[in-house]
C-alpha cells in the first residue's frame, strides 16, 4: 500500500448557475486552491439509544439528511473574487466598456440581491488525487478578502451544498490566465463622494478622497449573506431542498494603519459618515487600446469608525481601524467593480 496525494488534484467549478437547485450545470472554469479537499458529512442521524429496544447498547443508526460545508482559499484574482463575490452578494451587472476598441474586456458590477431571497447554486467537479466527484447545489455563504504588505492579496469564500455526491469523468477546465492581484496594486482612500449610477457604467468617487495607500499596513472585509440550508417537509431525498439568504448581509471591515495624527480618532469620536473606497489596479489588459486594467474596485458608500484604537508594534504607533459599513439609501453598502476578460458571472 502506499500514501495517496493530491498533486495532481483540481477543483473546478460551473459559470453558470444551475437551472434549478441540484441540477448540474457544466463544469467549466478551475481554480487553483489551498486548504482540506471538499466532502459531505451526515447532517443529522439517530439512533435508538432512547427507545427501549431490549438490548443494553443502541442497535441501529440511521441517517435522516447529509450536508457539505467547504471552503474556497486562494491567492486573488478578478475572476475568482467575481466568481465568490456574485454567488454570495447574488447580483452582477456586466458591461462592455468599449466594444469598439476592446470588445473582450468586460466590467461588472457586483451588488448585494436584496428582491429575492433564493441564493445562486452552483455544481463543482473536484478531483482529489484518488476520486473525481461531481457535487451539484452549491452555493456560497462568504467571502473575505485581505491585503497586507509586501504579500499577495488573498481570498477565502466558504461554501455548503445540497449534500450530493457523485461521480464525474469530465476533463479538468482550463484556469483563466489572470495575474494575481499583489499588495502594490492596493490604493486606499477615504472621503469625497459618488456620482453616476451602475446602470449609467460611470459610478465613481469624486470629489477629494484622502490617500491612505502609504500608512495602510492590512486590511480585510468580508461579506457574509448568512446562507441557510432549508430540508424541506415531504422531501425524502435526504439532501437539502433549496437555499436562501439570512435576514440580512454582514460585513466586517478592518484596516490597520500607520498612525500620521488624530484624524481616524476624531473621525470615530464625530461619528462621521465617509465614502471607503479600495481600488486594486492590477496589470493592463493586453489588446486592443491598452486602457483597461485586470482590477477589482470595493466601493462603501457610507461607513463610519466603529473602533479607533491606538497600538504599537514594537516603536512604531498604528491604529487598528474598524468600520461599521451602513447602507446608503441610494448606492446600497457594498458595490464591487471588476474588470476583466470573462463573459458573465452565474447567469
Amino acid at each position: 500500500m502506499t500514501t495517496k496525494r493530491i498533486t495532481t488534484g483540481w477543483r473546478g467549478f460551473s459559470l453558470s448557475r444551475e437551472s434549478s437547485f441540484g441540477s448540474p450545470a457544466t463544469v467549466d472554469t478551475a481554480f487553483n486552491f489551498e486548504g482540506p479537499p471538499t466532502d459531505i458529512e451526515i447532517n443529522s442521524a439517530q439512533t435508538d439509544e432512547n427507545e427501549i429496544t431490549g438490548l443494553n447498547e443502541p442497535g441501529s443508526h440511521e441517517v435522516l439528511n447529509w450536508k457539505l460545508d467547504g471552503l474556497h482559499r486562494q491567492r486573488t484574482t478578478p475572476h475568482n473574487l467575481a466568481y465568490f463575490l456574485s454567488a454570495v452578494m447574488g447580483k452582477v451587472t456586466t458591461q462592455t466598456p468599449d466594444a469598439g476598441n476592446d470588445p473582450t474586456v468586460r466590467r461588472h458590477w457586483i451588488e448585494r440581491e436584496i428582491g429575492n431571497v433564493a441564493l445562486p447554486s452552483m455544481t463543482l467537479v473536484e478531483f482529489d488525487g484518488i476520486a473525481q466527484k461531481r457535487f451539484p447545489g452549491i452555493f456560497a455563504k462568504s467571502v473575505k478578502v485581505s491585503g497586507n504588505r509586501n504579500d499577495f492579496l488573498k481570498m477565502e469564500s466558504q461554501f455548503r451544498g445540497m449534500g450530493k455526491e457523485e461521480a464525474s469523468a469530465i476533463a479538468k477546465p482550463g484556469v483563466v490566465a489572470e495575474s494575481y492581484l499583489r499588495y502594490g496594486d492596493v490604493q486606499f482612500t477615504r472621503g469625497g463622494s459618488l456620482s453616476g449610477s451602475v446602470a449609467g457604467g460611470d459610478l465613481a468617487v469624486g470629489g477629494s478622497p484622502v490617500s491612505f495607500k502609504a500608512d495602510l499596513r492590512s486590511f480585510a472585509w468580508t461579506v457574509d449573506n448568512q446562507a441557510i440550508a432549508v430540508y424541506e417537509m415531504g422531501d425524502n431525498s435526504g439532501y437539502v431542498s433549496r437555499a436562501e439568504r439570512g435576514d440580512r448581509f454582514s460585513h466586517d471591515l478592518t484596516a490597520v494603519f500607520e498612525m500620521q495624527d488624530d484624524t481616524h480618532k476624531t473621525g470615530l469620536i464625530n461619528g462621521t459618515e465617509y465614502v471607503l473606497n479600495i481600488p486594486i489596479v492590477g496589470a493592463v489588459i493586453p489588446g486592443g487600446s491598452g486602457a483597461f486594467n485586470f482590477s477589482a474596485d470595493f466601493i462603501f458608500p457610507k461607513v463610519v469608525y466603529r473602533e479607533a484604537k491606538k497600538s504599537r508594534d514594537g516603536q512604531e504607533v498604528i491604529v487598528n481601524a474598524e468600520f461599521q459599513v451602513l447602507e446608503d439609501p441610494t448606492y446600497g453598502s457594498a458595490i464591487v467593480k471588476i474588470i476583466n476578460e470573462q463573459v458573465g458571472y452565474l447567469t
